[in-house]
């Protein structure tokens, strides 16, 4: 599996590239490939082009989240969609996965996304609360189990989990409901206990230091190999995760092979 940074909130020299504080993914799996989130604006798509992957042939979309950071750039992907068809080339259907929550309104934070777009007929809409398979070895976990519900609010939140020969690799927008909760659940539904790796965002309660220790004796207990920490993972938290775990830098253009 190739994990591909389309955007990320950090750039880097060796790659010319847009950022903004927004995150998308291209994962290829054999023939699927998979966009995982879209970012805010059009970043993702000329970073896409800068980087020489194509987007037409995208098999699967998967939303794991419904604000404005992660879904803002769905409305400008179906716009490149339409104009690609209109000028006669052929484009496959996208399947969207998500939670069926992600088209409810969600508080008002200031990222609640109150404009997922009306999907044309190039987009299959696939919403699902259940662990669903989008290859033979990456799963959408659908409703992560949430216990302390004051800390970890966002019912629509999921993630990706990758089951490969060395363990479970974790793919997360922000793991709004908690990493320690979405790793034990993937751990659960898949029956593999080692976790590999995890990228994507850590969202960070305000018991940010307790927060922050917890998760990383988990990870330490857990003998993770590797953590990519990106998007809502601030620097402090980074560092201080560092004491646990191997972290590695994550910006818009970094290619993974796990």
């Amino acid at each position: 599996m190739r994990l591909t940074v389309l955007v990320d909130n950090n750039s880097n020299i060796a790659h010319f590239l847009c950022a903004e504080p927004a995150l998308s993914f291209c994962i290829e799996d054999g023939y699927r490939k998979i966009l995982f989130d879209c970012g805010y604006s059009d970043a993702f798509i000329k970073n896409a082009y800068q980087l020489g992957i194509d987007l037409s042939d995208v098999t699967d979309i998967v939303l794991s989240h419904g604000h404005v950071d992660h879904t803002g750039g769905l409305a400008r992907l179906q716009s490149l969609y339409m104009k690609i068809s209109r000028v006669g080339f052929p484009i496959c259907v996208k399947r969207v996965t998500a939670h069926p929550n992600i088209m409810k309104p969600l508080e008002d934070d200031g990222l609640a996304n109150k404009n997922i777009p009306k999907l044309c007929d190039l987009f299959e809409l696939s919403l699902t609360a259940y662990p669903r398979y989008i290859t033979d070895n990456i799963l959408f976990l659908g409703e992560i189990p949430v216990k302390d519900k004051t800390r970890y609010r966002h019912r629509d939140d999921s993630s990706l989990a990758y089951v490969s020969k060395e363990g479970l690799v974790l793919i997360s927008g922000c793991s709004h409901s908690g990493l320690i909760n979405i790793a034990e659940y993937a751990k659960k539904v898949t029956n593999e206990n080692r976790i590999a790796a995890i990228i994507g965002g850590i969202y960070i309660g305000n018991n940010h230091e307790n927060d922050i220790k917890a998760i990383g004796e988990y990870l330490q207990k857990e003998k993770v190999q590797n953590i990519y920490p990106c998007h809502c993972c601030d620097l402090e938290t980074k560092l201080l995760l560092s004491k646990y775990v191997p972290v590695k830098d994550v910006y818009s253009g970094l290619s993974i092979t796990f």
